[in-house]
Formats: structure tokens, sequence, C-alpha cells
């Protein structure tokens, strides 16, 4: 018996030990959400705020965490009178993979659009395409900093243009 409860704990010490690592700096865990579409599997990841780094400025400071714009320009967008508000600016990123070859693909044509559920307001994403300082080109994604109060949302990706939809909730602080 000992042997089974030795097990149990193993086994259920490596998946909260990676949830804990993916932990944002206000002790709360991204919101991730995953979908299909016929060519590409598509995960949404919303998280922290991060520091958007130019492909030059990111070469000249050598940052140490963040993300590296290839295209495209870091921007705020709000979901209707909450500007300012930095508390509710969240990191909503969208990894595409090839269904048919497990590679990440880094040439998509992206639009991803938010729409807070109580409010009914929608705002389109200002796409960038960029991947994360600490794990390279090999994180490459597509989105930006974007204002999200507490809240839940629909988040609706066109990847070349084939549609998906996720349904997320966004907790206080992250």
């Amino acid at each position: 018996m000992r042997g089974v409860c030795l097990a149990v704990v193993v086994a259920l010490a490596v998946p909260l030990a990676a949830w804990g690592q993916a932990m944002s700096p206000m002790g709360q865990p991204p919101v991730t959400s995953a979908a299909e579409t016929a060519h590409y599997k598509l995960t949404l990841t919303i998280g922290a705020s991060e520091k958007m780094y130019s492909k030059d400025e990111a070469a000249r400071i050598h940052p140490t965490s963040g993300e590296v714009m290839v295209k495209g320009t870091m921007a705020s967008m709000g979901m209707g009178g909450m500007a300012g508000m930095t508390a509710s600016i969240r990191h909503l990123e969208l990894h595409v993979v090839d269904r048919a070859t497990g590679k990440v693909v880094r040439d998509a044509t992206v639009s991803i659009t938010v729409t807070n559920e109580a409010t009914r307001k929608t705002a389109a994403v200002p796409v960038a395409v960029m991947y994360g300082v600490k794990e390279g080109p090999a994180d490459w994604h597509y989105g930006n900093n974007v204002e999200l109060p507490p809240g839940r949302y629909t988040v609706v990706a066109v990847v070349n243009g084939e549609r998906a939809v996720f349904h997320v909730t966004v907790p206080g602080a992250m």
C-alpha cells in the first residue's frame, strides 16, 4: 500500500510542480484553452502582461524576460472605459501548430477578436508576431498585451481563414 501511495504522490507532484512554474508573478496560473481547425492545433494563453521588445532593442539590451516582436507593435487595447487600469492588462498569445507536420506555423495570417460576455463589447486584438525571450523562436506565437478585466470572454481566432472559438474566464490579479 505504501508503494501505491508513493506512486500517487509522485504522479501528482510532477503536474503540480509544472503548474507552479507557469504561475504569473502575482501567483495566478495563466488561462489556457486549446482548439483545432482543419489544418491547425491552436493554444490560447492569457497571462500577466509582458514587456515587449523589438528585435533591435532585444539585441541591444539583452533582456532576460519578456517578448521579442518579430512583426507588429506592442499595443494596449481596452474593452471600453477601462483605459489606464494596468492591473487589467494581460498578455494574450495564440500558438499555431500545423496538424500534419506538428511544426510551429511562422507565416500565418492571424486575426483575434475578444468579446466581453457581460458587456457584449468586442475588440480586435492588434496582432503582433513574437516569441518569449527565454524560450526563443520555438515559442513563436501571435498576440499582444490587451486590457482584459476579470470576467468571461469569447475569443475568436482566425488562422489563414480557419476559425476557432475559445470561451475563457479571466480571474482577478494575475
